[in-house]
């Protein structure tokens, strides 16, 4: 994280949290890797999903900044998680082959509940400063209810058919990056990411700040 926005004690606990490691595939919590690329539970059922890019872990300190900006409104610190996924998608080897940013959208009827919405503002800034067109090519067509607390296959059934592109829109064999601010069991992500294929994407990675939950898959 910046130096200057937190205290030192800060900084050394975020930091620290920031280095939990993570599976390239998924973005999932990991002690170990399957041939130094995949977590047991993607090398067992890959996801649609083919990279992913995280600032950390749900932990105490990043988990509390994280509900600052979606829930407080600190655009500050936008900025913040901003640069971090900025520089972990410098490392990976898939970031020349993006054409676009799609962000996981909300129903409409959470908008007006919460006008902010945090994974639109994260995919409108990585796209700008990545140089990509950011689409809005996705729409959330029943809303559900919110995915906190619900077990994995419950969340799978939640958003099951809740995605669909736009009409009469075509990917063309587009690689895109999925952008969302909390990756849990990557149902949302796998979702949207079979939408897009369905709709002629090539490959989908994915950006998030956080990752909570247990593990991969």
């Amino acid at each position: 994280m910046e130096h200057g926005r937190f205290c030192h004690l800060c900084q050394s606990r975020i930091a620290r949290e920031m280095r939990e490691p993570a599976c390239p595939r998924c973005g999932g919590r990991v002690e170990s890797l399957v041939d130094d690329q995949d977590c047991a539970a993607c090398k067992h059922t890959p996801p649609r999903i083919r990279g992913t890019v995280r600032v950390g872990p749900y932990g105490e300190h990043l988990g509390l900044l994280g509900q600052e900006l979606k829930y407080d409104g600190r655009e500050e610190l936008l900025d913040v998680f901003v640069g971090e996924l900025l520089e972990r998608l410098s490392g990976v080897d898939w970031l020349d082959k993006i054409d676009a940013v799609v962000a996981v959208p909300s129903h409409w009827s959470r908008r007006i509940e919460q006008p902010w919405y945090v994974a639109k503002a994260l995919a409108d800034e990585l796209a700008s400063c990545a140089h990509l067109a950011h689409l809005s090519i996705l729409r959330r067509v029943r809303a559900g209810p919110h995915q906190i607390g619900l077990s994995y296959a419950a969340r799978r059934v939640n958003v099951k058919g809740a995605f669909a592109v736009h009409r009469g829109v075509s990917m063309n064999r587009a690689r895109l990056l999925l952008v969302d601010d909390v990756r849990t069991t990557g149902a949302t992500l796998e979702e949207c990411a079979k939408v897009l294929h369905k709709a002629g994407a090539a490959e989908v990675y994915a950006a998030v700040i956080l990752q909570a939950g247990k593990g991969g898959g």
